[in-house]
């Protein structure tokens, strides 16, 4: 799919797009979302009445998922309980899904974020999980697997489920793809166990939202634990030299933001926070490809506007490092510097939440 047709089948089910043709291609998107319900509620009954068989691995398995399309926070808080767990087990493993051909999954934003931070624990990346957990209990000995993006997942079987939702658009129009950006309908929230609502503020609005939001959930799934958690911005760094920076150089200063990601605002809310006035935006969709002459035209546009620092999210990074570098070679950068923000999950109730993930040992 072309990135004109992905950003305006994005816009479509967003509903940011209004007009006849809208409305028509709505109206088909309805009724393939309907027949997406009758699918993905046929499936489970075929996993109940053992049609279809689940695996069960020798060990725990903690999914870490959401029911909608784009980014929630599941990777930094995959990061977060990896970097909790992972003394207090024998083996530890991060299983995370293919989307796209073999060599391209293994650069992906996630994976290359993960490694990064996880250089010591095992990444396995394929869309066959059931493969990917044999692999991670032969060759490293695992007794707990973390899955990445597994709450759809029904061929493995969890211990713990996590859903990730985002406190600023949870369920979207509350539509099933393609219509909207749900991947379930909400009664499947009662199969979760842990909620971890992202991107929670600190001012009133946010913090009303995330109430809001829980009441909700607790409404639906009484029993499982809710907690909330947000962002902090932890560190800059240069992409190329790694060379870490002090946040508080960017108070007060005027930059340029480039991100390819599901949720640019939260993006730019982190930087914000840091003081800093956002004067240029390109902004593009989750895991876009770019290309020299797109970062050239932008070099150009911070030269014009006398913008010396450009900021990037640590998920762009391994897209933009390449080009970054060659442009560099070639003289096309001197008086501009690109920069990654470096952000950690805060989560709030933290032992209540790691305390529910440690009862698994005890199963």
């Amino acid at each position: 799919m072309s990135e004109k047709l992905r950003e305006y089948f994005y816009l479509l089910i967003n509903d940011k797009k209004r007009g006849t043709l809208a409305k028509a291609i709505n109206s088909f998107l309805f009724l393939f979302s309907f027949i997406y319900y009758c699918a993905i509620k046929v499936i489970p009954y075929l996993y109940k009445i053992k049609v279809l068989r689940s695996y069960r691995p020798q060990c725990k398995v903690i999914s870490v998922g959401n029911i909608t399309l784009g980014g929630t926070g599941k990777t930094p808080l995959v990061l977060a309980i990896a970097r909790r767990l992972k003394d207090s087990c024998r083996g530890f493993a991060i299983l995370i899904r293919g989307y796209k051909g073999e060599a391209e999954l293994k650069t992906s934003d996630e994976v290359e974020l993960l490694k990064r931070y996880l250089p010591d624990i095992p990444v396995l990346v394929g869309r066959d999980r059931i493969k990917t957990a044999k692999q991670a209990e032969k060759l490293y000995g695992t007794d707990v697997i973390l899955l990445d993006d597994g709450f759809q997942h029904w061929r493995l079987n969890r211990d713990v489920d996590i859903l990730t939702l985002d406190v600023n658009n949870p369920f979207g129009n509350k539509n099933l793809i393609p219509r909207g950006i749900l991947r379930e309908p909400l009664s499947s929230l009662k199969r979760a166990d842990i909620f971890v609502l992202t991107r929670v503020g600190c001012d009133g609005d946010s913090i009303a939202k995330a109430q809001a939001l829980k009441n909700r959930v607790n409404t639906i799934n009484k029993d499982a634990l809710v907690v909330t958690a947000s962002y902090v911005p932890t560190m800059l760094y240069g992409i190329l030299d790694e060379k870490p920076i002090s946040i508080s150089e960017i108070n007060g200063r005027d930059l340029a933001l480039i991100c390819g990601i599901a949720n640019p605002e939260a993006f730019e809310e982190s930087i914000k926070s840091l003081g800093a006035r956002t004067v240029l935006r390109f902004y593009f969709l989750d895991h876009h490809k770019y290309d020299k002459a797109q970062i050239g035209t932008i070099i150009n546009e911070c030269e014009r506007k006398g913008i010396d620092t450009i900021v990037t999210t640590e998920k762009d990074v391994p897209r933009l490092i390449d080009i970054v570098r060659s442009l560099k070679a070639e003289g096309r950068i001197t008086g501009v510097k690109f920069l990654a923000l470096g952000v950690e999950l805060k989560i709030e109730d933290e032992e209540k939440f790691f305390g529910r993930l440690y009862s698994i040992y005890s199963r």
